[in-house]
């Protein structure tokens, strides 16, 4: 999964800095790895940057794509 790839959220999430839900989608601004989990820089329309797992997001259009990627990232690890 490439930077600039549209995602949505997989369930309702409250921002932890706003405590306001998180609209739907979002685009992906970076990925990173930490203590073993994958996390996810996620830019939304109203500016709004929040970081989230791996697991609370999908690609809008093709959901094997970011399965794909974190198989690639475990075995470059």
């Amino acid at each position: 999964m490439e930077t600039g790839a549209k995602l949505n959220l997989t369930r309702t999430i409250r921002s932890a800095k706003t405590g306001v839900l998180l609209p739907r989608e979002g685009t992906l601004l970076s990925m990173t790895e930490n203590l073993g989990r994958t996390l996810l820089l996620v830019g939304f329309e109203n500016g709004q940057r929040e970081y989230l797992f791996d697991y609370e997001v999908e690609l809008k259009n093709d959901n094997a794509a970011l399965e794909n990627y974190k198989g690639d990232m475990l075995q470059a690890s």
